[in-house]
């Protein structure tokens, strides 16, 4: 199945050479200190076809000269270039000494710095990284092209192998990757509205030794700011061999309406950081930097797929071109894992499922009005009623965690429950006026819930008929009801059936690739029949 290739949004860290002394640095130097430039440069070059303006300064260290330096300074400074290329990519560096026995530029005390354990008592330069919209690869090819055009501007010769060789493997580092798809509002919204942030959490709620953060910021939009802290703890529970903890997030514009609907950032990103804090204060090796961006791809591509969102960029409509995300198809699709959170499925039936059961009749009411309506203030709902706001409140306590309180407001915690319950009022169960009747209707309920998979459920939801091959993969899927392409129709969406039947398929321990490439058969509001490949309509 084709997948969609993420884009670098940001990276840090750090770089050591020590095959040139600190030649770079001292070159450097010589050229920018003192006249014409007096620490200071702006200049314009093109590196392989792409423009980029180059601004350089000095910046203050925290560094007394070496002994051996012929200068009268107390103080060393640190050189720093900044290059800003097409559409919002940036690449910038600070370029710093390092030499033996360095010392505090005002104590005098010794810097506890990891040079000298690293590389013993040799001379060279540590060169800081930070990009944004390019990837550190492409940051370090364009650090040799950046440094050189200083000189061929200043008019001044410079040994040209200089930052032209890699890095130390091991002792330069990285503590911070960040990759990202961009999402229409309406795809990434599934994910925050009891989506796979909510479903990863509660899997991991009573897991021992795990501790991560969810925080979710829909105050003036949906996906406003929404984010999962995942230790390195939680991340080997979700995808095995995983070791980096990490940050999945979505997120909008600090202003959400700040641009018009057709601007790509009207559209959030969907990304995952992997970060020093979040993997307990830990940084890794230049040279692990892939097996970081594997975890990071791997992390995007999953919870993607485990909120049924298409992967394929291909006439889904799902994601959003903007200058540095393409939305192209990724040359090696990764690796999908099972879905670890259908168990969840299961919890949640069960408390619905218990809740209905012990509810009285006030506490019914309430919940079919609520499902109807999305929620209302008690006052509002005991008027509703004709009961006391004190009954509307026992009520509330009734149903539990179903429902959540907040000023006086009562909604449903999960959608999940709203729509169930829903469902319930408008079929025959909820009609039902002996209480015994409908309690056994209840409970029957839930055996059914207890003994069928998800699947099966939705097959007998939707008065579906499903046909096998010869070797047991569904081959036909048909649907005893009215469905419609149209996306504001008073009849479901077909896209939406076919959505449901492959996450009630994947989520119940099958592969998702084999119900896709099934036929699905449906009626039209017009009284016709029309049939198409499962995964192909899932995906319109």
């Amino acid at each position: 199945m084709s997948q969609v290739a993420d884009a670098p949004h940001e990276s840090h860290g750090r770089w050591k050479w020590d095959e040139w002394g600190r030649g770079p640095y001292t070159a450097l130097s010589k050229v920018m200190l003192g006249p014409p430039f007096e620490g200071e440069m702006n200049l314009d070059v093109e590196v392989d076809g792409e423009p980029w303006h180059i601004y350089v300064k000095y910046s203050k260290s925290g560094f007394a000269p070496a002994e051996s330096d012929p200068i009268e300074a107390t103080r060393l400074y640190e050189w720093d270039i900044i290059g800003r290329g097409p559409g919002e990519s940036k690449s910038t560096y600070n370029i710093s000494p390092r030499f033996p026995d360095m010392r505090h530029f005002e104590t005098g005390e010794p810097v506890n710095l990891p040079w000298e354990n690293q590389f013993g008592e040799v001379e060279g330069v540590d060169v800081e990284y930070k990009p944004s919209n390019v990837t550190p690869e492409r940051s370090l090819e364009l650090l040799p092209e950046f440094f050189h055009a200083i000189f061929e501007e200043a008019g001044e010769p410079v040994y040209r192998e200089y930052f032209r060789e890699p890095p130390h493997p091991e002792y330069s580092r990285e503590w911070a990757h960040e990759r990202y798809v961009r999402a229409r509002r309406e795809w990434a919204e599934r994910m925050a509205q009891s989506g796979v942030l909510q479903k990863v959490t509660h899997h991991l709620a009573d897991t021992e030794g795990v501790k991560m953060t969810l925080d979710i910021d829909n105050e003036e939009v949906v996906n406003h700011q929404n984010r999962l802290i995942l230790p390195p703890s939680a991340v080997s529970e979700l995808f095995p061999g995983h070791t980096y903890g990490r940050k999945f997030e979505i997120y909008l514009l600090a202003d959400p309406n700040a641009v018009s609907s057709d601007h790509p950032s009207y559209h959030p990103k969907v990304e995952v950081l992997v970060n020093k804090s979040f993997n307990d204060g830990e940084s890794w090796a230049w040279a692990e930097r892939q097996e970081v961006v594997e975890e990071i791809e791997e992390t995007l591509m999953n919870f993607l797929a485990w909120e049924d969102i298409p992967l394929n960029p291909d006439g889904t409509d799902v994601y959003v071109e903007d200058e540095h995300f393409a939305a192209e198809t990724r040359e090696e699709p990764v690796e999908i894992y099972q879905d670890p959170t259908p168990g969840l499925e299961a919890k949640s039936d069960h408390l619905l499922v218990t809740t209905l059961h012990e509810m009285g009749d006030t506490a019914e009411e309430v919940a079919g009005t609520i499902a109807t309506d999305g929620g209302q203030r008690v006052d509002d709902l005991a008027d509703e009623l004709g009961k006391h706001p004190a009954t509307i409140y026992r009520a509330i306590k009734e149903m539990g965690e179903l429902v959540e309180l907040e000023s006086g407001h009562v909604s449903y915690r999960a959608r999940k429950f709203q729509e169930e319950i829903r469902a319930l009022v408008e079929s025959s169960v909820y009609g039902i006026e002996s209480t015994a009747d409908r309690l056994q209707q209840v409970m029957h309920l839930a055996e059914h819930v207890a003994d069928v998979s998800p699947f099966q459920k939705w097959v007998a939801e939707y008065g579906a008929e499903i046909q096998f091959d010869e070797d047991g993969d569904p081959e036909q899927l048909r649907i005893d009801g009215i469905l419609s392409w149209l996306k504001y129709s008073s009849y479901e969406s077909v896209q939406e059936a076919a959505r449901k039947a492959i996450e009630k398929w994947r989520h119940s321990g099958n592969d998702p690739a084999v119900l896709r490439g099934a036929i699905m058969k449906w009626q039209t509001p017009a009284g016709e029949t029309e049939t198409g490949y499962i995964g192909a309509v899932a995906d319109r």
